[in-house]
């Protein structure tokens, strides 16, 4: 089965975390997972983020590079990203570019699909 996962909110939100949580149990239960960034969930893509002390063990880009290790594909709205002023250099290794179109196809195929 496969399972599309939309994340719309910046690295700290509790529904990132959730979101990028609930992609591992997915995988942990043989699941297709992939994930699209959109909105400010592009800014989950940044290299060198520095997550606050009181979170500090909830980085989200820890998080990514684990689940892109376990075979878990990100995605991110390249509009969106141009229109928050982030570069190409900026962004973590092996996260693809993606549009609005490409996610409509994304959506038409996967059996699932989870927002946050």
């Amino acid at each position: 089965m496969s399972t599309l996962i939309i994340i719309n909110d910046q690295p700290s939100s509790g529904k990132t975390w959730n979101a990028l949580r609930l992609s591992a149990a997915l995988v942990g239960k043989d699941e297709e997972v992939e994930v699209f960034l959109m909105n400010d969930g592009v800014f989950n893509v940044m290299k060198n983020q520095n997550a606050p002390s009181e979170i500090e063990g909830q980085m989200t880009s820890n998080k990514i590079k684990e689940l892109i290790n376990l075979g878990v594909k990100f995605f991110y709205c390249s509009q969106c990203l141009d229109t928050r002023g982030i570069e190409a250099s900026q962004i973590t290794d092996n996260i693809e570019k993606s549009n609005l179109p490409k996610l409509a196809e994304f959506i038409k195929k996967s059996e699932k699909v989870i927002t946050f």
